[in-house]
């Protein structure tokens, strides 16, 4: 039995084999958001590294992230701008009508709407860039239409997110930077697939694809 725990297949080293790769895709993903303009294609990455390599074991994380990395450049680009423009824009007039009392209060709560439907679909776009091969414009769409569609998940994908930031900046040690982005990502896939799966196409008769499973 001590032997059947220590082997290289046994379950202590596909423990370890598994949290190495944890952290190898949590600063591959940092490394890959430094550029700023590349963070949804990042965390696209990440995304599909996790759910394909980590919970499905199929391939290598390495592999995984940038085959996705490379593939999802041109949409993640232009989406990682457009959203970071348009989020501070909003966060720009949403604290000077707050500080200079300004300006009525429907624009100051549209703008608050608007920065919070921006918010939930940038948690449901790189998951669907992960899995969908489509336009940025229609997977933006999509992102849209299954933020409002999933609302309780959504509540608690935002309120998962901003915990987890809060945890980072004011109370966990700098060191699980290394840990938290893809273990967080992995436990966001346990929500985000199925409500992937609904919009799917049926699964064909032999189609053993790994995002099926």
């Amino acid at each position: 039995m001590r032997d059947d725990i220590l082997h290289t297949e046994g379950p202590i080293f596909s423990f370890l084999d598994k949290v190495g790769q944890v952290i190898l895709l949590s600063v591959v993903w940092i490394i890959g958001c430094l550029p700023i303009v590349t963070i949804a294609t990042s965390t696209t990455a990440l995304y599909y590294a996790v759910i394909k390599n980590i919970r499905r074991e199929y391939g290598t994380a390495m592999g995984a992230f940038w085959q996705s990395y490379r593939s999802n450049l041109k949409r993640g680009i232009p989406i990682t701008v457009l959203g970071l423009l348009v989020a501070g824009i909003l966060t720009w007039n949403i604290r000077l009508m707050t500080q200079s009392g300004q300006g009525s209060n429907l624009v100051l709560w549209g703008s608050v709407i608007l920065l919070g439907l921006l918010c939930a679909v940038a948690m449901y776009i790189c998951p669907v860039l992960s899995r969908f091969q489509m336009k940025a414009v229609e997977a933006c769409k999509l992102a849209f239409v299954m933020a409002i569609r999933f609302l309780p998940q959504t509540c608690l994908l935002a309120a998962g997110t901003v915990a987890l930031v809060y945890l980072q900046i004011y109370v966990l040690p700098i060191p699980t930077v290394l840990l938290l982005p893809a273990v967080w990502c992995w436990a966001v896939t346990f929500l985000m697939e199925k409500a992937l799966r609904k919009f799917m196409p049926p699964k064909e008769e032999n189609d053993d694809s790994w995002y099926y499973q």
